[in-house]
């Protein structure tokens, strides 16, 4: 092959590389979107009573363009639970950083304020009813959600214990406690409970909670 051939050879891949790098980050953008309208509408009116036809309407898409994306309703919401566990919780207590058991707790829960709560309420809503309604769904959350954030837990709570930052305790009891303590802050920044929903932005508040997630736990000081 002559020089000029092979230049143009490489020229021609690197096109076809950046066409469908192009291709690959619209079709992650559409699913975003789709997965976005999904969200909303699962979680204002339930997952049964949801239609296809609605998230193309929130979406501003085709109701045809979706099934190009995901095979059915019930898709979509395997599809909301995976993003859900990927965005998760357990990410919150693992972020692998060598500081103290108050300012760790703190810092993670400080970072369900910015931002978090905002991407994932949506989410949670469209979910959580329809794990404790849909055996089969339930069984998904359970292995898609729930173990993961749970086996992070319990990791994070035995580092914890082997540094003497804690107390000796069951991990696994320990793990399910701080899941429910923020499952429950979750469920009811999501239903608006007016406690929660007033203090949700105020820096002492959740100082406090993460007094309880740090206090519950701490060894007997000498």
């Amino acid at each position: 092959m002559s020089g000029g051939s092979k230049m143009n050879s490489l020229t021609t891949s690197r096109i076809s590389d950046r066409a469908l790098e192009r291709r690959q980050r619209r079709v992650e953008e559409r699913k975003k979107q789709i997965l976005s309208a999904a969200s909303s509408i699962f979680g204002e009116k339930g997952y049964q009573r949801a239609t296809t036809r609605e998230i193309a309407e929130r979406a501003n898409l085709s109701e045809g363009l979706i099934y190009s994306y995901f095979e059915s309703k019930d898709h979509l919401l395997l599809a909301i639970l995976e993003k859900l566990a990927a965005s998760g919780i357990d990410e919150i207590l693992a972020d692998g950083e060598d500081i103290s058991l108050r300012h760790d707790v703190l810092k993670k829960t400080l970072q369900i304020r910015h931002g978090f709560l905002d991407e994932l309420e949506p989410m949670m809503r469209a979910t959580m009813g329809e794990a404790i309604t849909n055996s089969h769904f339930r069984d998904h959350y359970m292995e898609i959600f729930v173990r993961p954030a749970l086996e992070s837990m319990e990791k994070e709570i035995k580092n914890w214990v082997e540094n003497g930052e804690i107390k000796e305790t069951d991990s696994s009891a320990a793990s399910r406690f701080l899941l429910a303590e923020f499952i429950g802050l979750f469920f009811l920044r999501a239903i608006n409970e007016p406690y929660v929903t007033e203090k949700w932005q105020n820096p002492e508040f959740l100082k406090q909670i993460a007094d309880y997630f740090v206090d519950g736990l701490r060894a007997n000081e000498a």
